[in-house]
């Protein structure tokens, strides 16, 4: 049973016939009781967002790999992160403001020097954003406010297509991950 409840997910969301954030919640659902809650991490925190905690991190980790892409948050992280951010959510952009035309001018303040940041929320957000765009693949977003100069984070759209595609692909591994780890066959009580 649960491996064709697994296969029927997948099979959706490769086809493209279930949004990633259902296909997120589905495979949730469907594998909660079957794993321990910290590896189904990955799916509620792509599903809802990452949190602080989660992010605390990634700027030292970064900086080790020689890339030091900041990460834009509101809120100040507490301590041990529960789960890796993934670097496939690095938005690529720029910090601007729009002009009275309707263009963007870039800013040059110092501290604002850094062209990609995390983004943090989740696919079920993220697709919601989407949806409300005329051309999802050539709109700017923008991702985030910079407090002290009134400065925003732009991207084009098509970054958030691309963290959605990349979260599809690797909730299409995990289901297969899953299926080969417990086991699984279409004869399985499973």
């Amino acid at each position: 049973m649960l491996y064709h409840q697994l296969s029927r997910i997948r099979g959706q969301l490769a086809k493209r016939d279930l949004s990633v954030s259902d296909g997120l919640l589905l495979a949730l659902r469907a594998l909660r009781g079957r794993f321990s809650e910290n590896r189904l991490t990955w799916l509620n925190r792509e599903l809802l967002g990452y949190r602080p905690e989660d992010l605390e991190t990634l700027g030292e980790k970064d900086a080790k790999r020689g890339s030091l892409s900041k990460i834009v948050l509101m809120w100040a992280p507490p301590k041990k992160p529960e789960v890796e951010a993934p670097s496939y959510r690095f938005l690529a952009g720029t910090w601007g403001r729009m002009d009275a035309n309707g263009r963007l001018s870039k800013v040059a303040e110092p501290q604002l020097i850094e062209k990609s940041i995390f983004c943090n929320i989740g696919i079920q957000q993220l697709e919601a954003q989407l949806s409300e765009m005329e051309d999802p693949m050539e709109g700017l977003f923008s991702m985030s406010f910079d407090r002290d100069t009134g400065a925003e984070f732009y991207c084009y759209s098509k970054e958030l297509v691309r963290i959605q595609e990349a979260v599809r692909e690797k909730l299409l591994q995990f289901i297969d991950d899953s299926i080969e780890e417990l086991n699984l066959s279409p004869t399985s009580e499973g």
